[in-house]
């Protein structure tokens, strides 16, 4: 098996785990119209688009002028950053508020993708390594949160979502040093590794509240 193949298999794991998240966020928002689980859907529902778009990209477009790099990893960053404010549980105008944004805020993100052949295939590796870096800086925000609203209310639920994010956070970060260490070929397997394990914590919360 080369490299390359073994990226496209984890990437598969990660787009199934992000479809199943969100099919599962979205079922139980329909039963209790709890915002917070709206976010985590859509979300997840663009971070599998994500994927999805990167595995094409890998197999059917690879010798096209294709770079999905951007969407996906503005994407996730912007798709995070609303289960960030999302969970800080304001008033209820204000989660109606960021409902709205964050509907039409991945609208923005499909109108990026649109645009995705526009983009140069050989992006700097430094803005690549600031965009993607992006996505754990918001993550960690999202584990500082969870971890004060466990310490607060010890709910089953935000321990389980701390250790999500705590995984997807630390997963991440590795991926974007392969940036700055090319060589290092192994950080994007063990990155996407921690982040997987991370998705998974991430549908169990959902699953046992």
């Amino acid at each position: 098996m080369n490299s390359q193949a073994l990226v496209d298999i984890l990437l598969v794991i990660q787009i199934i785990i992000t479809l199943l998240i969100s099919v599962q966020a979205f079922y139980h928002y329909v039963k209790t119209k709890g915002d917070i689980l709206f976010s985590v859907g859509l979300s997840m529902s663009v971070i599998a688009l994500g994927g999805i778009t990167g595995l094409l990209e890998d197999t059917l477009l690879a010798n096209s002028t294709f770079n999905s790099l951007w969407f996906r990893y503005i994407g996730q960053t912007i798709s995070y950053l609303f289960i960030l404010l999302i969970s800080l549980r304001g008033s209820e105008a204000y989660i109606q508020r960021l409902k709205w944004w964050h509907i039409g805020g991945t609208i923005l993100l499909l109108a990026l993708l649109v645009f995705t052949p526009l983009i140069p295939v050989n992006s700097d590796p430094t803005i690549l390594a600031l965009l993607s870096g992006s996505r754990s800086a918001v993550c960690f925000a999202i584990l500082l949160n969870y971890t004060a609203i466990f310490m607060n209310k010890r709910t089953r639920f935000s321990l389980l979502m701390g250790l999500a994010f705590l995984f997807i956070t630390f997963g991440i970060w590795v991926y974007t040093m392969e940036f700055f260490l090319p060589h290092l070929l192994y950080l994007d397997y063990v990155g996407d590794g921690i982040r997987i394990l991370g998705l998974v914590i991430l549908l169990a919360a959902l699953f046992l509240g």
